[in-house]
């Protein structure tokens, strides 16, 4: 299999089933289902990095990876409370 394969499946794996799974949550909970895609997206790819940096990088720099992915979504809730 060529150099990195296994690592793009992962990753775009996790964004793709957390996203999926973000608009289900949401239309369970009468949205829309796009709240639940940018949340899930968000979620999903700060866990898919850490998956992917856990492999190449020292573990506090995977979790620092993690961190500056997870500080996005109060700054994207922010603006969609305000975007109303």
């Amino acid at each position: 299999m060529p150099e990195g394969f296994i690592f793009g499946l992962i990753d775009n794996g996790v964004l793709a089933f957390a996203t999926i799974l973000g608009i289900d949550i949401d239309k369970y909970f009468k949205g829309s289902g796009v709240h639940g895609a940018i949340y899930g997206a968000l979620i999903g790819n700060s866990l898919s990095d850490f998956l992917g940096a856990v492999l190449d990088f020292p573990l506090m720099t995977a979790i620092n990876i993690t961190l500056g992915c997870l500080i996005v979504i109060p700054v994207v809730w922010f603006v969609l409370l305000f975007k109303k």
